[in-house]
């Protein structure tokens, strides 16, 4: 199978670039300031590295998340020299968080699959990030479990769903087409359940006359609040023979947006990179 998206033409015999992410650095202010999830994101670069510093919003003020580096930084496509996405992680025991980055127009898009354990639904949150001026960062008070929640914005609902039920994949469930017919990726999603509270997620790649299925792969499911239990969001993680995908993907206004976060092996010659793409339910 090959890559989802390969825009740029680079073959296996180019020297593997090394991704610049200096682009990332800085600190990012979330721009709804009545979110309860991620307050600020401050991004560090040195040596290659990228590292993350997370602030939530406590009663007695900022809380911080303490510093994670980043899994695996990501360029625009196959060719690109400088980063403009990353994925990273925390674990704060029974809340895991998955954060997954990516620079758009000006802003970081920020994406978190929250894990919340028995309590309550696991759930997804996309946020919005705008550049701040490091010198007038708050100071903030390490986070400990007496002193608030942890997560990406996480809103209330008016009747919470009782714990313990699997998900609602009824939004979910079905065939997905791409909705660019020009499209060098996936063409195709079918989303089944997996009868394990999740989802199998088949692919099928672009090829003229008909897309060509790739294979497939287990999903977990998310809701929008840690209080639904309608699947809104999945995420995924597809062995190709060439790569390793990451697959991020929600659903908004009806539409799937699928994001893919092609990792290649050492050796490969083709950068990391990031694509969205768009499906529409048949």
């Amino acid at each position: 199978m090959p890559a989802l998206q390969d825009r740029s033409g680079a073959t296996a015999e180019i020297e593997r670039r090394k991704l610049d992410p200096s682009g990332l650095a800085g600190r990012w202010i979330n721009t709804n300031a009545h979110g309860n999830g991620v307050q600020e994101i401050t991004i560090d670069v040195a040596a290659g590295a990228v590292d993350l510093r997370a602030l939530s919003t406590a009663s007695h003020g900022p809380c911080s998340w303490g510093t994670t580096r980043a899994d695996v930084i990501y360029g625009a496509d196959a060719g690109a020299g400088k980063a403009m996405s990353f994925t990273a992680r925390y674990d704060f025991g029974a809340h895991q968080i998955e954060l997954q980055g990516n620079m758009n127009l000006g802003l970081l898009v920020v994406a978190s699959f929250n894990r919340v354990g028995p309590g309550g639904y696991d759930y997804f949150a996309r946020e919005f990030y705008r550049s701040g001026d490091r010198a007038t960062a708050p100071a903030a008070t390490p986070w400990s479990a007496s002193t608030g929640r942890v997560g990406g914005d996480d809103p209330d609902e008016a009747v919470p769903a009782a714990p313990g039920q699997p998900f609602d994949g009824s939004e979910m469930f079905g065939d997905w087409w791409n909705t660019n017919p020009d499209s060098k990726g996936i063409a195709r999603l079918r989303i089944d359940d997996n009868a394990r509270n999740g989802a199998a997620v088949r692919l099928w790649g672009a090829r003229t006359p008909a897309p060509v299925e790739w294979g497939s792969a287990q999903a977990d499911l998310f809701a929008l609040s840690s209080g639904s239990r309608l699947a809104k969001a999945f995420g995924a993680r597809y062995q190709a023979a060439d790569a390793n995908i990451t697959l991020q993907a929600n659903i908004k206004q009806g539409v799937l947006v699928v994001a893919s976060f092609t990792e290649f092996g050492d050796g490969d010659g083709r950068s990391n990179y990031f694509h969205r793409e768009f499906y529409y339910r048949r």
